[in-house]
């Protein structure tokens, strides 16, 4: 038998040939007895170096001891052990004493139906991929794609949706701490912020300049609760401004409020070039700025 697994250690193909061709169990007789040697434990360590080739060389050295040790014990049996019976014995026990043997043994039925649960999904899994090209590689490579595919999918997904609740969050903090200032006041904060740099927080202070300065005409009531799109509603709605100028005020604050969305609210990046056009939209809508 051990020249039979030297010979079969060359491919997966003469593994499992060998490993089928091994009864269930070896009967010895021997002294007038008769002894049942199950052979379970021998075709794990075949069916293992089949499947892993990495480890082909140890499942095989394995099987070998294994195989040692049990010509030991039927040598102890038949009366002409070998000089190092003990040792062989001792090796048999130290294998036989591995946690993989004893759960071989000892398998609950909750063990048991869950390598059956196992076995029915890999080979429908096998079923289904075996069919992707005809080569099982290729579907467990799709297999794999799909997955990350789908991780990825979901990632995005979550960071679009806190990106979004921040954006929500930011901007029901803002506007509900909007201070009340004479629109000098905000456009002075908002030349601070651009020379700053800080041309995001400009522009914000920008619209609010222009939004206080159609209150101070009457253009729009006071009313710190409405979302910039209320405001522009609001102010096409209104009678006060004259004819000759309502147009191009109007549209100023259609611009101003489009950059407000576009940079506060959208996270766009401002650059110098849009404060100053911010800056002559508060001169269309009656700031006169220095």
């Amino acid at each position: 038998m051990k020249q039979d697994v030297e010979s079969a250690a060359q491919s997966a193909d003469q593994l499992r040939a060998l490993r089928e061709s091994v009864p269930e169990d070896w009967v010895v007789e021997e002294g007038g007895r008769r002894y049942v040697v199950p052979s379970r434990l021998f075709a794990a360590r075949l069916l293992r170096a089949e499947k892993d080739s990495q480890f082909r060389g140890q499942e095989i050295d394995q099987a070998r001891n294994y195989l040692d040790a049990l010509a030991a014990e039927t040598a102890a049996l038949s009366g002409h052990a070998p000089l190092e019976i003990e040792s062989a014995r001792s090796r048999l026990n130290a294998i036989l004493a591995r946690p993989e043997y004893h759960r071989n043994r000892e398998k609950s039925r909750w063990d048991k139906f869950r390598e059956r649960i196992n076995e029915m999904i890999s080979d429908a899994l096998d079923r289904i991929l075996g069919r992707v090209g005809g080569q099982k590689p290729l579907g467990y490579a799709l297999l794999w794609i799909g997955v990350c595919a789908a991780a990825v999918l979901i990632a995005y997904w979550n960071f679009r949706n806190w990106i979004r609740v921040a954006r929500t969050t930011e901007m029901d903090l803002l506007d509900a701490v909007i201070p009340v200032r004479s629109w000098q006041e905000w456009v002075f904060a908002a030349r601070e912020s651009a020379e700053r740099g800080d041309y995001r927080a400009a522009i914000h202070c920008s619209y609010w300049a222009g939004i206080a300065r159609l209150q101070d005409l009457g253009a729009l009531s006071a009313d710190r609760t409405k979302t910039p799109r209320e405001y522009l509603g609001a102010l096409g709605k209104s009678k006060v401004l004259q004819p000759e100028t309502f147009a191009a005020r109007k549209q100023a604050l259609s611009l101003l409020t489009f950059g407000l969305e576009k940079i506060w609210y959208g996270y766009h990046i401002a650059t110098e070039q849009d404060f100053r056009d911010v800056l002559a939209q508060l001169e269309t809508l009656g700031c006169h700025l220095p």
